[in-house]
């Protein structure tokens, strides 16, 4: 009998030697999977990372006349991105770099492939090294969309463009034919739609396409818009209708025509040297309506303190009709000197200090208006005779973030001032640039 026990024992240990080597090849197997599949997760989200950066590169610099420089640019990101490892078995390899123009959109596929080593699931001796062991093959792709851009410039031609610093202006005419034409080459001809819209004491369509009633940023327009940014240099004149510069590029932006599952992003870039100070309204003139533009000259512009003064304009061509001061009763439009004030429904005396801030009111009214349409207003100024806080609300600026005058939305723009006129192209420049980066969210 003892001699029978001691032989079971030897079996039993004997058995159990097995079952460790089992469960030890196990525990490796799953140790093994276990790191050499950590690596490849990490290897995957660096290679992620990579081809989103190409994606997104590949996009915000595709052009249509130069798609080999944005693919060339999209091929740098990546590898910029992705770098190199020891795990790398070879060098990452994009499967598919290119664009696709075949829809109302350009779209760009990137996909890519990295083999990476193992280091312990390839010495598992029921493993092929030729198959699944020796390498693990990690892939990603992206898709990018680039949005078509619907913009209409609106330009202040004033007379204070065309003035000395010295006088009371801002010096910007002489620096923003070549700061806005530089700003337009930013965008593609053959994709994007451009309009501009200049104001002083009105308001006028300069690039557009479309008749009479359905004006609307063209395509192409890079000759045009540039010819007419230059062809502002002498003409400064008039005063500040900055609502209804704003109110014509609305008009456009909303006739915009959209082709069948398009994507498109709208901006309105608002350029200014002054503050706004005329205002549009009907009038009872002499017993009868009659629609003026009034208003004018700023603080400091010859004007008395307070600054009473006010033009009255065609509000068509802007050409001067009468004046007058201290609320008096203008020669073009006697029996009246008060208008309808916006802000409170109430009527105002017309005199410079009211008028402009009823002429700021309603273009930061008209401005909301471009929210809701689903438009992106920028705000670019020149000089110092500016309302920082008029321009920040056009733009619904996120600097006004905590105050009443700002609640957030999707559309929010930028602020951004010149002080220095010569800074005027790095100013546009910065604003180009931040519209390209919207054109990739």
């Amino acid at each position: 009998m003892k001699a029978n026990y001691k032989s079971h024992g030897r079996k039993r240990r004997g058995q159990t030697i097995i079952l460790f080597m089992f469960f030890m090849v196990v525990l490796v197997l799953f140790v093994g999977m276990g790191i050499d599949l950590g690596f490849a997760y990490i290897t995957r989200a660096r290679l992620s990372k990579a081809v989103d950066a190409a994606c997104l590169t590949g996009i915000r610099t595709y052009r249509s006349n130069n798609e080999a420089g944005a693919l060339a640019l999209a091929q740098s990101a990546f590898q910029a991105n992705y770098g190199t490892s020891s795990r790398d078995a070879v060098s990452p390899y994009p499967l598919n770099i290119a664009f696709d123009t075949s829809g109302p959109n350009v779209l760009l596929n990137v996909s890519a492939t990295a083999q990476i080593n193992t280091f312990f699931i390839r010495i598992l001796p029921a493993v092929s090294p030729t198959t699944f062991g020796r390498f693990l093959k990690v892939s990603s792709s992206a898709q990018g969309t680039r949005p078509n851009l619907i913009m209409t410039m609106v330009l202040d031609k004033s007379g204070s463009m065309g003035t000395s610093v010295a006088a009371g202006g801002s010096n910007g005419g002489q620096y923003l034919p070549d700061a806005a034409s530089n700003f337009i080459t930013n965008f593609d001809d053959n994709l994007d739609k451009l309009g501009v819209v200049t104001f002083d004491s009105a308001q006028h369509d300069v690039v557009y396409t479309g008749g009479s009633g359905n004006h609307q940023p063209k395509r192409p327009f890079q000759a045009d818009a540039v010819n007419a940014v230059n062809a502002l240099v002498g003409h400064w004149s008039g005063a500040t209708f900055s609502q209804g510069g704003l109110t014509n590029a609305l008009v456009m932006e909303n006739n915009a025509s959209i082709s069948a599952g398009e994507t498109t992003v709208k901006v309105v870039v608002f350029f200014t040297d002054g503050i706004a100070n005329t205002l549009q309204q009907s009038l009872a003139c002499n017993g009868g309506a009659k629609l003026l533009n009034f208003g004018g000259f700023d603080p400091g512009d010859n004007c008395d303190d307070p600054c009473t003064w006010v033009a009255f304009m065609d509000p068509t061509t802007g050409d001067q009709l009468c004046s007058t001061s201290k609320g008096g009763t203008p020669s073009c439009c006697s029996g009246v000197n008060t208008f309808f004030s916006a802000i409170d429904n109430q009527s105002e005396i017309i005199i410079h200090d009211n008028v402009t801030r009823d002429a700021e009111y309603r273009a930061i009214q008209v401005a909301n208006d471009m929210r809701s349409a689903h438009i992106v207003v920028y705000s670019i100024a020149v000089g110092g005779n500016l309302n920082l806080s008029f321009l920040a609300k056009v733009a619904n600026d996120p600097s006004l973030a905590g105050t009443p005058d700002y609640t957030s939305t999707p559309y929010d723009g930028i602020s951004v001032v010149a002080n220095d006129p010569s800074q005027l192209s790095a100013v546009f420049q910065k604003v180009a640039d931040t519209i390209l980066a919207r054109l990739t969210k």
